[in-house]
């Protein structure tokens, strides 16, 4: 299959959009929550979002020892 270097561009300005909105939209979450809840509950919620992570990121492929 071949791919033209205009589609490549095309979707790399997407994922850089998507980053950038996933970046502003967890600091205004942050943000909201730092406001109502405090620091504890920003600390929480970040080890909370963590363990998905580490439970599946060796499941998906990812090294578990790496170092």
């Amino acid at each position: 299959m071949r791919r033209s270097p205009a589609a490549a561009d095309t979707v790399q300005a997407v994922l850089v959009i998507l980053w950038n909105a996933a970046m502003a939209f967890g600091g205004i979450i942050g943000g909201l929550l730092l406001q109502s809840s405090g620091a504890t509950a920003v600390a929480v919620s970040a080890a909370a979002l963590q363990g998905p992570v580490f439970k599946l990121g060796p499941a998906l492929g990812g090294r578990a020892d790496r170092r």
